[in-house]
């Protein structure tokens, strides 16, 4: 199933994102932030969502959150947000949450093995959540940039280690690492997918076909992939574009 997904339905208020959203998708990943918030709409979400033909999952919050903080304070509170979205987000009957690594600060640079050790223990303890809760992680690779982790599929697969996490494999991210069929290797832990283009040098979120990806070959690639394919677009137009040339594809 294809899905849809944008930080630009979460500047939209929930009800009108969800009328959008459901005119030409049959799954939304909600990202869970600005006026999407999982505990600002759970009441809404449990009103309006029974009467729409309509799957959901969740795209953990990420903006301002850094689970590999050096700075304790900053790090607590990135797991509190993320901890309150999962538990509001199992009150509203969701079971997948995506989940970005931390990131490099600039104290970070100087202290790169700290950050990703700490990274790894945070982990940890929402490996321990997603049990008690009774819901799945899938854990993002990210693009290239200077700042982030988790770009590599050795990377990736070092941070989730000893973990029940799965993977949400984005291909887009992985083909600015030039990454692309490595990260198949993987793809026994793949639980959700996140599907954009680019030209190969940073992270566009172009729609399918507009870039590099060879997309005809990464789908042959997957031999029993079962989860979601989640359009991640700039805008809503951008997103059924992506929809409908993928759809041509699968």
């Amino acid at each position: 199933m294809i899905a849809a997904s944008s930080p630009y339905f979460s500047m939209i208020p929930f009800p009108e994102a969800l009328e959008k959203v459901a005119s030409k998708f049959r799954a939304w990943e909600i990202v869970a932030e600005g006026l999407h918030r999982l505990p600002d709409i759970e009441r809404q979400f449990l009103e309006l969502t029974p009467s729409y033909d309509l799957e959901f999952s969740v795209h953990a919050p990420m903006s301002d959150i850094n689970i590999g903080s050096l700075s304790v304070k900053m790090r607590e509170a990135s797991m509190t947000e993320l901890r309150g979205s999962m538990e509001a987000g199992r009150r509203m009957g969701l079971d997948l949450f995506t989940v970005h690594p931390g990131f490099l600060t600039p104290l970070g640079f100087v202290a790169q093995q700290k950050v990703r050790e700490t990274t790894r223990s945070s982990l940890e303890q929402l490996d321990k959540l997603s049990r008690e809760l009774g819901v799945r992680i899938a854990f993002e690779n990210m693009p290239k940039a200077p700042t982030c982790l988790a770009s590599t599929p050795q990377d990736l697969a070092w941070f989730i280690e000893g973990t029940d996490l799965g993977i949400c494999w984005d291909i887009g991210h992985a083909n600015t690492m030039g990454l692309v069929e490595e990260f198949l290797e993987l793809q026994d832990r793949f639980i959700n997918m996140h599907v954009h283009d680019n030209m190969g040098q940073w992270d566009e979120h172009l729609p399918v076909g507009s870039g590099t990806v060879d997309f005809p070959k990464v789908l042959k690639g997957l031999r029993n992939y079962r989860g979601r394919y989640v359009v991640e677009s700039r805008g809503f137009e951008d997103g059924v574009l992506g929809k409908e040339r993928l759809e041509a594809l699968l």
